[in-house]
């Protein structure tokens, strides 16, 4: 009966905090898990009152069918808690809540064979619960789970749970391992099945482990084939872009050599105005000190020209030379793409802008991108959904974008206020 007081819920917290702490957190969302688990408390009393009232003394064992359907259920009930208060506070789908709880029972019931067998070798000179033992195994759990688990196998602040079936075979392993320690302790087989348990735990966690890791290399090969996709398209984008200069080029030939035979003043004044908004186009060159960088900002400012977008850019480029070519070209290339197809929805053109501010503050390096918007916005986690009906490539944009700060050990935040977007990208001046 003493299984579900405080002791217990802590045995199970502690390695869930450290598969949890690695992952995006919801708003208010650890309030929100703390008063799930106050309120499993309040339901672990209950239950103690409950069975005290049928007739069983707190250190009595409950036995017979109804008996062991009502310590199954009241587990049951107490691990939906855990799950609950897993969902509440991080960013994850209530699969993948589910998923963090079964690791982290995997990892408590590692570390409560430990004490067991223990107390077993000792002869009972040490008990299961002395408290240098017990909190030695507390941290234990929570240093696994963190460094050993969590550390390896989140990316992006997430678990990428994909293999379904996989993952669902953990669980019914998991269950069939939890049900032969209720049966051990009712035959006396506990210290036999804690070394069998241990062992099962331990293929359980590092066969997850390797799954996780498969799973980040699978999503990082995605991304370096969306920036190698993405290259290729800018690559025609680029050809498109010089060819507005070569046409506004020959344009001007043939207005000038008008303008050498024209007689009519006001004639002569309607071309010189057609070219300057052809020799505007030049303007579009920007310098900032990083070819990389040059190239990708001209080659946006090309295309907003064409669209009727307004650019503005102020950017010292020597602060992103700490960047590899290709993750820079993607960057900026991913964040402008996203501006420009922001600004093309807005019907009047006069209101299609884009801000572009590279700059050094104090040994920080901060990235800025504003432009307008209209309609809603909707977010996915820390990232904008795409608009588009493929999103599983086009959703890569800004994930890209993300996965890239990540790399850099930067961070990236989006702000909306007042139909302005600013996407705010933060390094330490190495990128490390």
């Amino acid at each position: 009966m003493d299984g579900f007081n405080f002791r217990y819920l802590l045995e199970m917290l502690m390695p869930t905090i450290g598969l949890c702490i690695v992952i995006g957190k919801r708003k208010n969302g650890l309030i929100k898990a703390i008063c799930c688990i106050a309120v499993s408390q309040i339901f672990n009393y209950a239950m103690i009152l409950a069975a005290k009232n049928v007739g069983y003394a707190e250190t009595e064992i409950i036995t017979g069918m109804a008996g062991y359907a009502f310590i199954i259920g009241w587990f049951i009930v107490s691990w939906l808690f855990v799950v609950a208060s897993i969902y509440l506070w991080t960013e994850v789908t209530l699969y993948e809540a589910v998923y963090i709880f079964a690791v982290s029972y995997s990892i408590e019931h590692i570390f409560y064979c430990i004490r067991s067998l223990v107390e077993y070798v000792l002869n009972g000179k040490i008990l299961a619960d002395q408290p240098v033992i017990y909190m030695a195994c507390l941290i234990g759990s929570f240093l696994l789970a963190y460094y050993w688990f969590a550390k390896g196998t989140v990316k992006n602040g997430r678990f990428y749970v994909e293999t379904v079936t996989a993952t669902s075979a953990t669980i019914g392993i998991l269950l069939i391992v939890w049900l032969l320690s209720l049966v051990s302790g009712i035959f006396g087989f506990t210290y036999l099945h804690c070394i069998y348990a241990i062992l099962s735990c331990i293929f359980i966690l590092s066969n997850q482990r390797a799954q996780l890791i498969r799973e980040n290399e699978r999503a990082e090969f995605k991304v370096k084939e969306q920036i190698w996709k993405d290259t290729q398209a800018r690559y025609e984008i680029s050809k498109d872009a010089m060819a507005i200069v070569n046409q506004h080029y020959h344009d001007m030939k043939h207005q000038i050599s008008a303008l050498a035979s024209m007689e009519d003043d006001e004639k002569r004044r309607g071309i010189l105005s057609e070219m300057e908004n052809d020799i505007a186009v030049y303007d579009a060159v920007v310098r900032t000190g990083n070819e990389y960088l040059d190239t990708v900002l001209t080659e946006k400012k090309l295309i907003c020209h064409s669209k009727h977008i307004q650019m503005s850019c102020i950017a010292d480029g020597s602060q992103l030379s700490f960047m590899e070519e290709i993750d820079l070209y993607t960057l900026m290339g991913n964040a402008l793409d996203n501006a420009i197809e922001a600004n093309e929805k807005i019907a009047d053109t006069a209101r299609r802008w884009i801000s572009v501010q590279i700059q050094d503050k104090k040994g920080i390096v901060l990235v800025e991108i504003i432009n307008p918007y209209e309609g809603d916005i909707k977010m996915n986690g820390d990232v904008p959904e795409t608009s588009k009906e493929d999103k599983i490539s086009h959703g890569f944009g800004s994930g890209s974008i993300k996965a890239i700060t990540e790399k850099y050990k930067g961070q990236m935040i989006i702000k909306t206020d007042n139909n302005k977007y600013l996407l705010r990208l933060i390094f330490t001046e190495n990128g490390n």
